[in-house]
């Protein structure tokens, strides 16, 4: 909008169909009486809140389809990595009932610990197994470990890689996404902020005009605690 407003991108303090409507009744506010308050405002603060009201429109629905798409991907990832796993044990299992010498067993990745949620785990020991199956194809079909068992084991590997690559990617934008609406909401409050101050100023002696402008902050105050008295209007 304008470097003079600097904003955080936490979650604003009010909702979005909030904002966005105090956003409208500011801009308006401020297109009316431009002449007279242009001089009280930041160069592009007005064209700025006109340009983030209509983007916040998007951002918000935006933003829930990040973290729905996030979700979405952990979810898959999560499956590939529950079937992987259970590939990748009951090899292991089928060559420790098959009694195979210590060395083998450990080549197959028995005794080592695997984390079952733990995608570098569970992809640790199933490439180690392909690995093991694919340098002594006779000692893997000696334990009973055919090309299909391999065959899905590897496609387990590619399904859970792609599956990590698109959570990762996912839950990296997602955040982004929701920061930017963040942004946008915490610029309009500050603009719609502006203009009330501004207003304020310029109508100090014109009650009829100023209650415009007083009425953009009306609901700002924080809700009162229990046996507090609610803090009197800014006059």
């Amino acid at each position: 909008m304008t470097a003079a407003l600097i904003v955080k991108s936490t979650l604003p303090a009010k909702d979005f169909t909030t904002i966005t409507q105090l956003g409208l009744k500011a801009l308006n506010l401020a297109v009316t009486h431009a002449a007279v308050l242009g001089p009280r405002l930041s160069e592009g603060l007005v064209q700025g809140l006109s340009g983030d009201i209509e983007k916040l429109g998007e951002a918000v629905p935006g933003a829930k389809q990040a973290r729905s798409e996030a979700v979405a991907a952990t979810s898959a990832q999560n499956v590939a990595l529950e079937q992987g796993h259970a590939q990748m044990q009951q090899i292991r299992v089928a060559v420790r009932r098959a009694k195979a010498p210590a060395d083998v067993k450990r080549a197959y990745g028995i005794g080592q610990k695997v984390n079952k949620t733990n995608v570098r785990d569970v992809k640790a020991v199933i490439q180690q197994i392909l690995g093991r199956a694919n340098e002594h194809p006779a000692e893997a079909a000696s334990l009973g470990i055919v090309q299909k068992d391999l065959d899905g084991l590897a496609q387990a590997l590619v399904a859970i890689t792609n599956a990590d690559a698109v959570q990762e990617q996912k839950r990296a934008s997602a955040p982004v996404t929701t920061q930017e609406r963040n942004r946008m909401g915490n610029r309009i409050l500050a603009a719609v902020a502006r203009i009330e101050g501004a207003g304020r100023m310029e109508f100090a002696n014109d009650e009829a005009k100023r209650a415009s402008f007083e009425a953009l902050g009306a609901g700002a105050r924080k809700r009162k605690r229990a046996g507090e008295e609610a803090a009197p209007p800014v006059r």
